[in-house]
């Protein structure tokens, strides 16, 4: 005859699906910079071309992507031990 446990079976800790979508790798923040910076500077290049607005917006929120992409990817590197 086998004890009985005093304690319960450790259980494995769920993951969230946060964390899923959390930037890990470094492909994420070089994705992140590239369209930062292409997003950014094409956006400028088309306003002094005289591009449309959509096309300019566009662009400018590629840009704003990338730098949202690129700032998460840092904050995550950063809470890691």
């Amino acid at each position: 005859m086998t004890p009985a446990r005093d304690t319960p079976a450790p259980r494995r800790p769920r993951r969230r699906l946060l964390h899923w979508f959390r930037p890990q790798g470094s492909r994420t923040l070089v994705l992140g910079v590239c369209g930062a910076v292409g997003g950014i500077a094409g956006s400028v290049r088309s306003a002094l071309e005289g591009g449309g607005l959509l096309q300019v917006t566009g662009l400018f929120g590629l840009g704003a992507l990338g730098v949202l992409l690129t700032i998460a990817w840092i904050l995550n590197y950063g809470g890691k031990p």
